[in-house]
């Protein structure tokens, strides 16, 4: 009997592909992959042909879930099989994110002293929100966190831990300050600090449990913009491919292990500040985030892999 593996292309469509032609696809897939390097899209040859044969014309999900791949899952000892999402992150064309950023994640600071006009203007005229910020710093300017403006950001955060816009706010100082991107060393340097007044003495993992808890949730479906119920769109687990194409699974059952995957393999990194991207590390007068005298300027983050 021909072996054959069953793909679902749609909810209405299971057919038959032999394994042979799986591999075959899934080389073609890699070598574009690997071709387009960093690039969000790329040209595959036989891309027509191949989807034609998948009968599709398009590999994406249109869900729009964490989930990347389903798989059923055979239990030996229940003899269950569950159908599973699991989320997959690819180093092959590059670092990927764990965390997106947009304008729905930004963090709104206060600065203190305030800045008169022409200081406001001087700012914004230099090359990057990073020599204003050693410049606010320099000149003996406090940065502090106010809040998270968009309450779908901010309640998805506060669903986690209620102290983790906080401890982000915090992150993000540091890491623009003391140029910190590591999320281990970043946690280390909370502890060290404790602006969060927890009892470190007691239990000095606070900050580093409280990361690990956003990152599995981003790992697992929260998004900025999407309220966050925290269910799992990933219910298997999380997989990571390689830049030589090996795969790393991390099944949920594994979950102490999974944390500690990314915990150590992740960074906070600088995303687009471009007014039609993120649209943050300007000097911000109060009229124009809605809040009363002083100034303010707007911070971001992704996550994304080391």
């Amino acid at each position: 009997m021909k072996s054959v593996i069953r793909l679902s292309i749609t909810r209405f469509l299971s057919l038959p592909i032999p394994p042979t032609t799986i591999v075959e696809y899934a080389n073609l897939f890699y070598k574009g992959i690997e071709k387009g390097g960093e690039e969000r899209a790329f040209d595959l040859e036989s891309s027509d042909k191949i989807l034609e044969q998948l009968h599709t014309n398009s590999i994406s999900d249109e869900r729009k879930e964490t989930a990347d791949i389903r798989v059923i899952i055979h239990d030996p000892i229940t003899q269950h099989e569950p159908l599973l999402g699991f989320s997959i992150k690819s180093y092959i064309g590059g670092k990927p994110t764990l965390f997106n950023a947009n304008k729905k994640s930004n963090l709104l600071y206060k600065i203190t002293p305030d800045l008169n006009n022409k200081q406001i203007s001087e700012l914004n005229s230099l090359d990057s929100y990073g020599v204003r910020i050693k410049w606010l710093v320099t000149n003996g300017h406090k940065i502090e966190f106010v809040k998270v403006p968009n309450e779908i950001f901010k309640t998805n955060l506060e669903l986690i831990d209620s102290r983790l816009a906080e401890i982000i706010a915090n992150i993000l100082i540091y890491k623009y300050i003391d140029k910190i991107s590591s999320l281990p060393e970043l946690a280390k340097k909370l502890t060290q600090i404790n602006p969060c007044d927890f009892n470190i003495k007691l239990n000095p993992n606070f900050y580093s449990y409280k990361i690990k808890r956003l990152l599995v949730d981003s790992a697992l479906g929260m998004k900025a913009g999407k309220l966050w119920t925290g269910t799992f769109n990933a219910t298997g687990g999380y997989i990571a491919v390689k830049k030589g194409g090996e795969l790393l699974c991390f099944h949920i059952y594994n979950w102490n292990d999974f944390q500690e995957y990314l915990f150590n393999h992740t960074k906070i990194d600088s995303p687009d500040s471009g007014a039609d991207r993120c649209d943050y590390g300007t000097i911000l007068d109060a009229s124009e985030v809605g809040e009363e005298n002083v100034t303010f300027i707007k911070l971001n983050f992704q996550i994304r892999f080391v």
